[in-house]
This record gives structure tokens, sequence and C-alpha cells, in this order.
């Protein structure tokens, strides 16, 4: 039996009875009822199965489309792909439309970019002064053609590498303040130095702080300071030039006539106890005489003479008078010379000059004190240097040492170092000191090649502490 209640608005108005004398029935229906589900189950499989195949070409084509955006492939060159793309998804058409033109204005914003990348590389290549860029980590990130030339170095191997590393000297002079001042405190800086990118020479420095750290201008000042150097040194030389020249004959003529008569007086009796009048006054008139010789020597450019000759050799063989000198005042003069190249000199004005200097320094050595000359080559350069141990140069006056006539020895004429200076001008050498409570350091540096110029050696300027 069945019995299947029959209802009409929630209420039991009957039963169905259904009857059959069939015992298989549930076993029957069960056996229909898995059949349907197994179908149901096979269909499931099968829509699935073609469902996944759609959702892979659609996960595929969507792979493709990422990556044309993100490899910013849009456009003409990849159409045949877009086009694939768009008939399996219509819906993505008016996306990739927007997206290829923004596309394009990216492309056109990043062409200008780089146009105006190049125009200003080609501007820092073509200009006169060195131009490098450091990130905030000191690293090179730039550097021009010109900084090539100044420093001598491959400006390509600079770039990655720490200013500090390929300039250690750097750290803790003037250049290496100013740096960090320029990055730190996010202000220009400019200055001038010695001996930063190359030694022995002098640069001026522009430094602007960027976001991204520092970008430096930067030019070789040598020969400007040289030039600077060489128009003073001119000047003084035409004044003492002409005052030499007008009043060299005029007074000498008469003072050797008053050096003869008093001469002769010395000789007669009645004069016999004036003579040591007589005598001061010939001494005096030596002196002025001296003077004079000394006017002419700053005055006149002296090519006679010179010839390749060792500067060692010159020093011994003055040695002696320059130990009697000091041995006269309780001090000592020290030799420190190293194996140095001849070079091209006017023996008797090196003499001068290292005797003028030696004298000055015995001046201002205190007793029981010395004077030590060295020689030594650097740089194909032979240097003389002649040290003492005064109290130094006061700074305020040492950029007046060369003025002639300038002087702080009450019996001085303040013409030594002048004539000294014109004298390594005369040679082509550099003429420097440096100077410190502790002493003066005169340094003079004689080109090895007598064709090399002022203006291809050691600059002549002074070194001031």
């Amino acid at each position: 039996y069945l019995n299947l209640p029959i209802y009409n608005k929630d209420k039991l108005v009957g039963y169905v009875l259904v009857y059959t004398k069939n015992t298989n029935f549930v076993s029957e229906s069960f056996h229909e009822l898995s059949q349907i589900i197994i179908l149901g189950l096979s269909l499931s499989v099968i829509i699935i199965f073609f469902l996944r195949k759609h959702i892979k070409q659609l996960e595929l084509y969507l792979d493709k489309f990422s990556k044309i955006i993100f490899n910013n492939e849009v456009g003409h060159e990849h159409e045949h792909e877009q086009k694939q793309i768009l008939n399996k998804l219509p819906e993505l058409k008016p996306v990739l439309i927007k997206i290829a033109g923004y596309t394009d204005d990216l492309r056109q914003i990043n062409l200008q970019l780089e146009s105006a990348k190049h125009r200003t590389i080609e501007i820092m290549e073509g200009i006169s002064d060195g131009f490098f860029a450091l990130n905030r980590c000191w690293e090179f990130t730039f550097a021009n053609n010109e900084t090539q030339k100044l420093i001598s170095a491959d400006r390509i191997e600079l770039l990655g590498k720490r200013i500090w590393e390929v300039f250690p000297q750097a750290i803790g002079s003037l250049t290496y303040d100013k740096l960090q001042a320029a990055m730190f405190q996010d202000e220009a800086v400019h200055w001038e130095a010695e001996g930063f990118m190359m030694t022995d020479q002098s640069y001026e420095y522009h430094a602007y702080p960027f976001n991204e750290g520092l970008t430096v201008f930067f030019r070789d000042i040598t020969e400007l300071k040289r030039q600077h150097y060489e128009y003073a040194r001119l000047e003084r030389l035409n004044l003492i030039g002409q005052l030499a020249a007008g009043l060299s004959h005029e007074i000498r003529n008469p003072l050797t006539t008053v050096k003869g008569f008093l001469q002769i007086f010395g000789t007669r009796p009645g004069y016999v106890q004036d003579k040591e009048y007589l005598d001061l006054m010939v001494s005096e008139i030596d002196r002025a005489n001296a003077i004079i010789t000394d006017f002419l020597s700053l005055a006149k450019a002296n090519s006679d003479n010179i010839k390749r000759q060792n500067i060692n050799e010159v020093i011994d063989n003055i040695f002696p008078l320059l130990q009697a000198d000091a041995f006269n005042n309780n001090k000592e003069v020290v030799l420190d010379l190293f194996l140095v190249p001849e070079i091209m000199m006017n023996e008797n004005e090196i003499i001068q000059l290292i005797l003028n200097l030696v004298r000055n320094g015995l001046e201002v050595t205190p007793e029981h004190g010395r004077v030590m000359i060295s020689t030594y080559l650097k740089r194909d350069k032979v240097t003389l240097a002649i040290k003492d141990q005064g109290t130094g140069i006061p700074r305020e006056i040492q950029d007046k040492i060369g003025t002639p006539f300038f002087t702080t020895k009450d019996t001085g004429t303040g013409l030594g170092l002048a004539i000294s200076m014109e004298i390594a001008q005369r040679h082509k050498a550099s003429f420097k000191f440096e100077s410190d409570k502790t002493g003066t350091t005169f340094y003079i540096i004689f080109p090895t090649d007598y064709s090399t110029s002022p203006a291809d050696d050691v600059t002549d300027v002074l070194l001031y502490p």
C-alpha cells in the first residue's frame, strides 16, 4: 500500500490509496533514482570539465592582457595578441582603449624626458668646468668628460664609488667640511682649495644640494692664481726697474768719487785721529753701493751663464761659508741632501738665493738652534727647502712677503726675499713658503725640463698655513 494525504489550504481533505501486488516497488524506485543521480553527476562532471577549460582559457587571456599592460606593450606592435584577447573578452575593449591612450601619453612623456636628459648631458659634457653628481651615500652617479681630464681618472670607473674612497686625502680638509655642509645643511656652498683633486693644484668649487644628493661644479684655477701673482710681481718689478734704471748711475758716480777722497784722506797723517770715522763712511758707501747692486739684480733678467749643474754640488761648495755664519752666532746649519738630477741654473744667482734665505733663517733662529737645507726629487721636480726655527711669519704680513722695501728688521733693506723670488722666477721655478709658530720653510721647486714654462709648472703662489 501507498497512502498519500491530500491537503487544501493546510487542511486535510482526504487520502489517495495505491495498492499493488509488486513487492519490489521500493527497490525499483531506488534503482531508478540512482540512475537519475548517476546521470546527473555525469552531466555535472562534463559541464564542469568544459567550464574549467573555458575558465583556463579566460585565465590565459587575462594573464596575457595583464602582461601587455604591465610591460607597456599596448599598441600596434602587439595588435594580433590584443585582437585575440578582445575576441574572447570583448568586455575588456573599453579598458584597453583607455590604457592605450594613457600608454601613448606616457610614451610621449618618456620620450620628452629622455630627450631632455640627453640635452642636459650634452650641456654638462660641453661646459668647460668639471661636473659630477653624488647620491646620499656619497657615491658618484655622474661625472662629465672635463672631470675625467681634471682628475686624470676614468669617469666610468668612478660611478658607484664613494668620493672618500677615491680621494681619501680629502677627509678632514676644507673641501670635506664644505661638502658635508652642502649635503646635510641643504645649502649651496662656494669655496677655493688646494690639493683635493690633484696635489699642487688650486680649485674653485660650487656645490648645490638636491633631493637625491649633491651636484658639484669645479674648475682648475691654478693658472689664474699664477697670473694674478705674476701680475702683482711684475708691477713690483716695474716699479723697482724704473727706480734702479734711473738712480743707479746718478747715485753710484758721486758715491765713487766721495769714497775715493775718503780713502785718500785716510792715508794722510793729518787725518789719523779721524780714521775711524773715515772707515765708517767708506763702509756706509759700500753698503749704499750694495743696495744699488741689489736694485740692478732685481730689475735685470740675467740669462748669462745658464748651464746644467747639480744643486747639491753648489750647496756643498758654499757650506763652509754658511757654517761660519752660523758658528759666529752659536747656531748650526744642517744638510739633508738627496740624490737629484742636474737642472739648468746660473750658479752665482742660485748661490745668492741660498745665502739670502739661509742668512734670513739664521737671523730669526734662536741660539743653539739650527737651519736645515734639504733637496729632494718630487714629481720630476727638484725641490730646495730651507727651514728655520724662528717664531714664524705673522699671518697679517704674509701677503707682503717679497714686496720690495718691506722688512721687519731694523737694519734690513727689504730686498732680500724680493731678489730671491726674482731669481726663482728667472729659473722657471716656483717659490713657496709654509709658516707656523715653530718656524718657516721656504720651497724653491725647479723643473728638470728647462723648456717648461712657469704656466706649465707648479704655480707660483704662497702657501699660507
